[in-house]
């Protein structure tokens, strides 16, 4: 296909992503000087395509998504400019975000960080309750249309099978959706509203919560489970939750729309309060922002995979997701280390998500023992009981495998550990002697930045809280680039001053 340069009045910059129907274009508005997601679908690739769509069905719900979405102003949902034809090309003019999908932090088998899972869904059903009082349900409320920004922001997008209250597109009988996350009436070809969407958020906090869908397997069989049977409890799946989440979620994804939450405030104020009964009565905090954040960095590029140059992360998250497994940890792990580091995976997952392989691989490189490395991974913890949490799961790990102290057995001396303030405190009595600048941290965070993006501020300031030497501070930050070359040019560049 030949290089296209300009669509209308938009000029190409490079393409985001492509699919049977189009290609969508990063592109730019000259008139405005906006730099733009240009989704396009082309009509003579539009022969052949099943499910017995015509191609003005096609380009009717094309339309329908730019109505739908251009109805809606609202921080959490992609906005929509404009809707136009050029030549052969139907496109829309979107809001240009550079973000990942949530699809990219969802592992198998690993819970994300609870307060991470909180606050994205909160956002989610905040947008939700926005867009259906006006009357629009989206009717595909999945992971893969959930983005993410590097500040972990929220925004939905694709509303191209939406619903719009008097619009003729979308009847009754019509079974439009995705199968893992759609309702028991969008199955049943019944009439939906914005319950459908509820359910559908039901099943991704399920998902975020547990690690696992509420219901899986082939079409015919997903079809089955959710028109007619439960899911295990999420607190049977995660036995740190606690039972009010089953609450929560077995009445956003009920079989009968009656019996769901009546609309997404309802649903939101019945997880505000699991939360907190969750947390003992403590609301989220700023240390639960930055964890979120954290938690919602583009997975990292595994380190086989890595090219011998590699080139910068290009947006809209072009780098693939880690996976929930240990083995990057265990070859170049210590021996005493080898064979408990999926199970401290597993238990650090639990606290605070996917990030944790990567922090494990860090705190593992000079813990000379399990009590020395438990001490290192402590600080990533954010609220106490989730360190008490923790803590529990190295004693159970310790038992499984007949240790007692490490420290003690290895006869080595954790004198050489870095300690956090709040260590330091609790053995002094006094608090740290060392703080760094307010002008250091901000240099370091702006040369962070370059690769890393806007979390270099939450990086900057959870260092801050682990040192108070210059030197050991660098460290910590650059231990959160996963290249060699590049901790070697970040160093450098900190050293400079």
């Amino acid at each position: 296909m030949a290089t296209i340069d300009k669509i209308g009045k938009y000029r190409i910059d490079g393409v985001l992503g492509s699919g049977a129907m189009g290609v969508v274009y990063k592109a730019f508005d000259a008139d405005i000087a906006r730099t733009v997601a240009l989704k396009t679908i082309r009509h003579e690739l539009l022969d052949g395509l099943q499910d017995g769509l015509q191609d003005s069905d096609i380009v009717a719900r094309f339309r329908n998504e730019a109505q739908a979405s251009g109805r809606l102003v609202h921080p959490n949902i992609v906005a929509v400019y404009d809707f136009g034809a050029y030549g052969d090309t139907t496109y829309i003019a979107m809001e240009y975000v550079d973000g990942t999908s949530l699809n990219a932090f969802l592992v198998k088998d690993v819970p994300m960080d609870l307060a991470a899972s909180i606050t994205c869904i909160t956002q989610l059903l905040r947008a939700l309750d926005y867009a259906h009082a006006r009357g629009v349900v989206h009717r595909d409320i999945k992971p893969a249309n959930i983005l993410i920004t590097g500040d972990a922001q929220v925004k939905i997008t694709d509303f191209g099978i939406a619903k719009i209250e008097s619009s003729t597109l979308t009847q009754v009988g019509a079974v439009i959706g995705t199968p893992s996350y759609m309702s028991p009436e969008q199955f049943k070809g019944e009439t939906v509203d914005g319950r459908s969407d509820l359910f559908a958020v039901g099943i991704v906090l399920y998902q975020m919560l547990t690690g696992a869908r509420p219901f899986s397997g082939p079409a015919s069989t997903v079809m089955h489970q959710i028109i007619h049977e439960m899911p295990p409890r999420p607190s049977e799946r995660q036995p740190s939750l606690h039972p009010a989440f089953d609450t929560v979620l077995a009445k956003a994804m009920a079989k009968r729309t009656e019996d769901r939450f009546p609309n997404a405030l309802a649903f939101l104020d019945a997880l505000s309060a699991a939360y907190m009964q969750q947390t003992g009565g403590v609301p989220l905090t700023d240390e639960d922002n930055e964890r979120t954040v954290l938690a919602f960095q583009r997975p990292a590029v595994p380190e086989p995979a890595r090219p011998a140059h590699p080139a910068s992360a290009s947006q809209h998250g072009s780098m693939p997701a880690a996976t929930g497994s240990a083995s990057g940890l265990t070859g170049a792990a210590p021996p005493w280390l080898q064979g408990l580091a999926p199970e401290l995976q597993t238990a650090l997952s639990t606290q605070i998500g996917p990030v944790a392989k990567l922090v494990l691989k860090n705190a593992a490189r000079d813990a000379v023992d399990l009590d020395d490395l438990c001490n290192k991974l402590l600080p990533h913890i954010g609220s106490d009981a989730g360190r008490a949490q923790f803590q529990d799961s190295i004693r159970e790990i310790k038992k499984k495998h007949g240790l007692s102290t490490l420290s003690t057995m290895s006869g080595r001396s954790q004198a050489g550990a870095v300690r956090t303030g709040t260590q330091l405190t609790q053995m002094t009595g006094m608090p740290t002697l060392l703080q760094l600048s307010p002008e250091l941290m901000d240099a370091a965070q702006m040369k962070l930045a370059v690769y890393v993006g806007p979390i270099a501020k939450v990086l900057a300031k959870r260092a801050s809280k682990m040192t108070g030497n210059v030197d050991e501070f660098y460290r910590l930050l650059a231990e959160n680039l996963p290249d060699p070359q590049e901790r070697a040019r970040f160093l450098k560049d900190v050293s400079k001053g």
